[in-house]
């Protein structure tokens, strides 16, 4: 006898993303404006001045959490770094409070959270899954092992004994863990094993978000290359800039920009150092603001992205919705968001072959053209928002029926 279908109704989801800005921020944003766009009533917690306003009318977003802009503030000495995490701390700890006194009070159909960063995070999500009354507990897992972006050791994931135990707990106490692509689900299943319900939703475009800007094709602006991003040890920019020293021993005219935060877990002045050395390189540290993304994006050739592993990047989709190519390390889940030769090249973790994927690009004005148009149809055809929410929603209404 088959299973009673749970109707399709509107339903009362909360969204829970306590950094006010950045890229955490601005995906669970448009995810929230799409479930409301698509007729479900929303609210979208977080900190202070959120960086984005809301336009669908069932979208409500709510500053209510005493949290912080991330990528502010990062430097100072060991003291004073340290007294920053612990007053950090307490904050989230209010933060969580303030999630589960508000669950309760309103008991929504569907609770989701962004990523566990802390063990403090998946702590918390467990005393809310139990305690907090809502239909369902859903975790968007962006990476299944937190990166460290922290530490000063070489590895590139948490994987602290108490980290791993608290993320298995947690995942397990959610009814639904979120991924975005094939690559993380078949991580999130191999490392843990006994989460519940877990559905590939995927990751949609950033023209939701940003006014609609007539820029030049790849092929009309000069060959400059851009990289966009925190600076952290698995963006691996070290290497990327060994690559463009061999594309500016062949094409001198050639440039590149680096534009991003940087994290606790690199040597800015070694960055510095290593650029200055190769010349040509144009050093932007710092969060990049929306407003400026298109003007950006538009005045160079084409991205490059030099990680040494990654389950999704939110700066492949960016690229691709400004028509952008694509030049990335073939490692991880890579293949899932570039399609070699069509939206971008996959090169060997190596200086050699990315520099040629490189001078491919910038010396084939038409291969980066027709790279750039295939990325914005990816986009249009497959990261659509509206695209990720249907398949959210039906994760959502499968775990309200398990219940």
């Amino acid at each position: 006898m088959a299973a009673p279908q749970v109707p399709v109704r509107p339903l009362n989801v909360m969204v829970v993303e306590f950094l006010p800005s950045g890229g955490m921020f601005q995906f669970s944003f448009q995810f929230a404006q799409a479930l409301a766009q698509a007729g479900h009533r929303v609210q979208l917690l977080t900190g202070p001045e959120p960086e984005l306003t809301p336009t669908a009318p069932n979208l409500e977003v709510v500053p209510m959490f005493p949290t912080w802009h991330p990528n502010v503030g990062l430097g100072g000495s060991l003291v004073r770094r340290k007294a920053r995490r612990i007053w950090r701390a307490l904050l989230l700890v209010e933060s969580w409070r303030r999630v589960l006194h508000h669950l309760r009070r309103t008991r929504p159909d569907v609770v989701q959270f962004g990523e566990l960063r802390y063990p403090l995070d998946s702590a918390s999500l467990l005393v809310v899954a139990r305690l907090g009354r809502a239909g369902t507990v859903v975790d968007v897992a962006h990476n299944p092992l937190p990166y460290d972006v922290t530490g000063r050791t070489q590895a590139v994931e948490k994987t602290g004994r108490l980290t791993r135990a608290l993320l298995a707990r947690a995942y397990r106490a959610c009814d639904l863990v979120l991924v975005l692509g094939e690559g993380p689900r078949t991580e999130l299943q191999a490392a843990f094993p006994d989460v519940r319900r877990v559905t590939v939703c995927g990751h949609g475009d950033y023209s939701a978000v940003l006014d609609a800007h007539e820029l030049p094709a790849p092929a009309d602006v000069p060959p400059h290359l851009l990289f966009f991003g925190a600076w952290t040890k698995y963006k691996n920019i070290p290497l990327m800039l060994d690559a463009f020293a061999r594309v500016r021993a062949e094409m001198p005219q050639a440039r590149l920009t680096l534009a991003g935060p940087v994290m606790p877990d690199v040597d800015e002045l070694d960055i510095v150092r290593q650029a200055e050395g190769i010349g040509g390189v144009d050093l932007r540290p710092g969060y990049v603001a929306m407003e400026d993304l298109p003007d950006l994006f538009g005045s160079h050739r084409a991205v490059v992205f030099t990680y040494a592993t990654v389950n999704i990047s939110g700066s492949v989709h960016m690229a691709y919705t400004f028509g952008r190519p694509v030049v990335a390390t073939d490692v991880g889940s890579m293949r899932d968001a570039v399609e070699e030769e069509v939206t971008g090249l996959l090169a060997a973790p190596e200086s050699g072959p990315i520099a040629e994927a490189l001078l491919r690009v910038l010396r084939d004005p038409g291969l980066a053209d027709r790279m750039g148009r295939a990325a914005s149809r990816r986009v249009h055809d497959n990261s659509t928002w509206s695209g990720v929410v249907e398949r959210a929603v039906t994760g959502y209404l499968d775990a309200l029926q398990g219940h």
